[in-house]
Parts: C-alpha cells; sequence; structure tokens
C-alpha cells in the first residue's frame, strides 16, 4: 500500500487523471446496474432518478469524501460536497436545459425542490455556525434523509408522467438482467473504492505543490470530476425521453450529497469547518434558489440553462479572484 501511495504521489498528474477515468467508468457501470434492477421491480423514471441513479452517480464523492476523511483530509471532502452540489445545478441541469427543454413534473415543483430547499438551508445554517461538523451532525443529516427516503418510496410505485403522451425509451441498460445489474452495481462499487483513492491523492498532492487549499481544489477540480457521471446520465436521459430522469437525478444527488455522504464520511472522523466556507454556503443556496424558480413553469428551458451556466461560471471566476 505504501509504495501504491508513493507512486500516486510520485505522478500525481496522471493518478489525479486515471481517478477520474474510474469515477466516471465505475459511475457509470452503477448507473446501467441501477436502472437495469429498479426497472426488474417496476419503479417509475422519476423515482428511479431521485433513488437509484442519484446514489449511483453521488457514489464518487462518497468513495472519496471517506477516504478523504480518513487520512485527514476534511476540506477536501467538504469542498467535494458543496463544489458538487453547485456544479450539479450550475453545470448539470445548464447543460441538459441546453440540449432540450427539460419538462419539470408536478411532483419535483412541489414536493422534490422544496425538500432541496430545506436541506440545503439547514445543512448550511449548521456548516455555518460550527468549528467543527461531527456526529451529532451526521444523525441530524441521517435523519433528513430518511425522511426524505419515505417521501420517495411512498411513490415507488406511482406512474411519473411529465407530458401528455409521453412513451418510455428505452435505454442499453434497462435490457439486462437483474443479475447482470447486480454484477454492474458490485463491479463499479469496486472502480470507485480504486478511483476515489487515486483522485484523493492527485488532488491532495496538486493542491501542496500549488500553494492552493484542499477546499478550492474539492470545489473545483474534484468537484467538477466527480459530477461528471450526473452530466452523463443527464444528458442521456434527456436525449433518449427521460425528463423526470434527469432532472430527478439532479435533485436527488444533491439530496444524497448532503444528507448521506456527508454524514457517513462523518462517521469516519469529524470536519473541520474552513473560515471562507461562507463563500461556497451562498453560492449554493443561491444556486439552488435559481433552479428552483427556473422550474416554476414545468419546464427548464435552454436560456434558462444558459442562466445556470452562467452563474456557476460567475462562482468559478469569484473563486479565482479571492485566492488570488
Amino acid at each position: 500500500m505504501d509504495t501504491f501511495t508513493t507512486f500516486a504521489e510520485n505522478w500525481f498528474v496522471l493518478s489525479l487523471l486515471i481517478g477520474v477515468a474510474l469515477l466516471i467508468f465505475g459511475g457509470n457501470m452503477l448507473v446501467d446496474g441501477g436502472i437495469a434492477v429498479a426497472k426488474h421491480f417496476g419503479v417509475s423514471a422519476l423515482v428511479i432518478g431521485l433513488t437509484v441513479v442519484a446514489f449511483s452517480t453521488s457514489s464518487p464523492e462518497l468513495a472519496l469524501n471517506v477516504i478523504a476523511v480518513m487520512n485527514g483530509n476534511g476540506e477536501l471532502a467538504i469542498g467535494n460536497i458543496f463544489g458538487s452540489n453547485i456544479a450539479n445545478l450550475g453545470l448539470v441541469l445548464g447543460i441538459g436545459a441546453l440540449i432540450c427543454k427539460l419538462p419539470v413534473t408536478g411532483q419535483v415543483v412541489r414536493i422534490e425542490f422544496p425538500i432541496l430547499i430545506a436541506a440545503t438551508t439547514v445543512v448550511s445554517a449548521l456548516t455555518y455556525f460550527a468549528t467543527d461538523l461531527k456526529l451529532w451532525h451526521a444523525c441530524v443529516f441521517i435523519a433528513m434523509f430518511v425522511i426524505a427516503m419515505w417521501n420517495w418510496f411512498r411513490l415507488g410505485k406511482s406512474k411519473s408522467s411529465v407530458i401528455a403522451g409521453e412513451t418510455e425509451a428505452l435505454t442499453d441498460c434497462e435490457t439486462h438482467s437483474v443479475w447482470i445489474g447486480c454484477l454492474l452495481l458490485a463491479g463499479g462499487l469496486f472502480l470507485l473504492g480504486i478511483g476515489g483513492k487515486l483522485t484523493e491523492i492527485g488532488a491532495v498532492t496538486a493542491a501542496t505543490k500549488l500553494g492552493i487549499s484542499q477546499l478550492v481544489i474539492g470545489v473545483t477540480i474534484v468537484a467538477i470530476a466527480t459530477s461528471l457521471p450526473e452530466v452523463v446520465t443527464t444528458v442521456i436521459a434527456a436525449q433518449k425521453g427521460h425528463p423526470d430522469l434527469a432532472v430527478g437525478n439532479v435533485v436527488g444527488s444533491n439530496l444524497f450529497n448532503m444528507l448521506f455522504v456527508l454524514p457517513i464520511s462523518l462517521f469516519f472522523g469529524s470536519i473541520t469547518v474552513p473560515s471562507d466556507i461562507w463563500v461556497y454556503l451562498i453560492a449554493m443556496c443561491t444556486i439552488t434558489a435559481v433552479a428552483y424558480i427556473c422550474a416554476f413553469n414545468k419546464r427548464v428551458k435552454p436560456i434558462e440553462g444558459g442562466v445556470l451556466l452562467t452563474l456557476y461560471a460567475v462562482f468559478l471566476i469569484t473563486l479565482v479572484l479571492l485566492n488570488t
């Protein structure tokens, strides 16, 4: 293990690239396997997006965060969580809306987005007023996660419909048997473990050599890298006529990141909250509120996708200016 770590540190750029590639490939395997298993049990597209696919595409964040916290790199972990949530709404949802007008179900507008806003507000407030995120914070987040999960499983057998006459488009992963789906899930988790370790070593080493804080690396490079599975899933879902899956993936992934990935990470150690965390919390709350407003008319249009992408670009530029 020491030889592996030394090699990864010496070749940190290669480690970062390979790690990101494994995270993306492993995440895609989890998506394919997750949808195959969920479809086998006849669950609607919205619920699949909110649960199975959202968890699958959040797995890179989970793998990276657990490893980072265990190694004492809490800033990288917390930066990855908040950075991924900002990227999901600004980058992922923005790109999806640019490619096609994303229909949004009334269920998402009435219930899922308000839950996301409530969770974002609570997590942001507790993080801002804390010096360290500890086990009791994890318990609060997990309790909120259980409430969200209860709501999702309550919808489990209901039929999701976005626009009248919409037909279900079959994806390649839906043709897999349930057993192949399970194998894809297992293989994806294995690749995510290795990819998470390589990405963590590469990112921390790069931050040290470049004199950049782990928080900034986590919010930018690592967050974008671990959000790539969401980008792929949202784009494919939008193109193949699964808008519920596309939007549900983004909303569900953000909830998983805050209410599952973050508290699970805290079970492996406390996380010291950086003094400048307020910048990232304001950005996350703002872009969440704007995305909710864009979904009011039950369709995220290309121009609104452009607004979300612009906000994300402004956020990245602000980071560069603050750290110059």
